[in-house]
């Protein structure tokens, strides 16, 4: 059994309907923009017929940068930065799903992550880490050799939900001007410019 970590962004929307994860798992940890990416994933899993799960556990106060409403950490490589955050996801997920029957965790990450724990040398450690524990679950990021622009290309994503997703770091609404608003705008403008077109 697969599942996917869900944040409600373009790159985990993709990924859900590209391969049909069992079930897709969102997590509010604290993060400013939790009750966007909840409402986003939802939504989402609902239009496209997948199954989605919750998990709530306020970490706020180990956060830091613009998601926590802090100042960045040292070494950060970006305002967002939240300090070993994919390996807490990826280790909540586990230990909700593993005793469910799941194998497989699958993780969002593309080619333009700027962030450590978004590249391939942590999803090959951070798998191993997992693979030799009870249960065997295995780590994953299927789109890490695309950018985001390909990955919605290549999972066929329709352009008809992409009003159900979000990419604010800031806000339970898009602000419009965070990194993530910025990037959702430019790869939804890259991918999808003829069909705005036709829609206006």
């Amino acid at each position: 059994m697969k599942a996917l970590l869900m944040s409600g962004g373009l790159d985990s929307a993709a990924l859900a309907h590209w391969l049909r994860p069992d079930i897709c798992v969102t997590i509010d940890y604290g993060q400013i923009s939790a009750k966007g990416e909840m409402a986003a994933s939802a939504a989402l899993c609902t239009a496209m017929k997948l199954v989605h799960r919750s998990i709530i556990i306020n970490l706020s106060s180990l956060g830091s940068g613009s998601m926590a409403g802090g100042p960045t950490a040292a070494g950060a490589a970006a305002p967002e930065f939240w300090p070993y955050r994919n390996q807490m996801l990826i280790t909540l997920a586990a230990m909700m799903l593993m005793p469910e029957g799941v194998t497989e965790i699958m993780v969002g990450a593309v080619s333009t992550d700027r962030h450590a724990d978004g590249k391939a040398p942590f999803f090959r450690a951070i798998d191993r880490a997992l693979s030799l524990q009870e249960g065997g679950v295995r780590v994953t990021a299927p789109a890490r050799h695309l950018s985001t622009p390909s990955l919605l290309r290549k999972s066929a994503f329709p352009y008809d939900l992409i009003g159900l997703t979000f990419s604010c770091h800031v806000h339970e609404f898009a602000c419009g001007q965070c990194g993530g608003c910025l990037k959702h705008r430019e790869c939804v403008d890259a991918v999808y410019s003829s069909a705005k077109g036709r829609a206006t």
